[in-house]
């Protein structure tokens, strides 16, 4: 009875936290956090980190682009347009040259496995969704996309969620 008590208080906290996050106007999650150091001043580590984090999401990006070998026109487009709505400073010409590069990137899942405690749960969500629309933009998921969108979500937790 105890568990049971426990288990669904843990499950309204989790309600409540989603209920909070979503009545969060405007943008992503990332646009909030570039606005917040804008007003701070943002400082140069924070800045770094930034940076850290952008090169991060165009290696995942640039990963799911290439994972069916070869580089699709639709998988780029969708990478960018989507980027630039995910991320304040994503920069098409920075992520194509990361793409160009991409043999020389770190393993797909230690990427994911990176990022995955620094995030929250609000930005894995929205990394994830950006990440399974490059798989999806050309109209097949290869077995390799598949991988990787799997590895994405148990990383971040989030077949967990549902």
């Amino acid at each position: 009875m105890v568990i049971l008590s426990l288990a669904v208080a843990a499950l309204l906290l989790l309600i409540a936290i989603v209920l909070v996050l979503r009545r969060r106007k405007g943008g992503t999650v990332f646009e909030a956090v570039e606005k917040g150091h804008a007003k701070e001043g943002g400082g140069q580590v924070i800045k770094q980190r930034e940076a850290g984090f952008l090169n991060i999401v165009y290696g995942l990006a640039a990963a799911m682009v290439v994972a069916d070998g070869h580089v699709d026109a639709a998988e780029i487009e969708i990478a960018e347009k989507l980027g630039k709505k995910l991320i304040p400073n994503f920069d098409d010409e920075a992520f194509v040259t990361v793409v160009r590069g991409y043999a020389k990137l770190p393993a797909f899942t230690d990427m994911v496995d990176t990022i995955a405690p620094l995030l929250p749960l609000e930005a894995k969500a929205e990394v994830f969704q950006y990440l399974q629309a490059i798989a999806t933009a050309d109209g097949k998921v290869t077995p390799d996309e598949k991988h990787y969108i799997h590895h994405v979500e148990t990383a971040f937790g989030l077949d967990k969620l549902g």
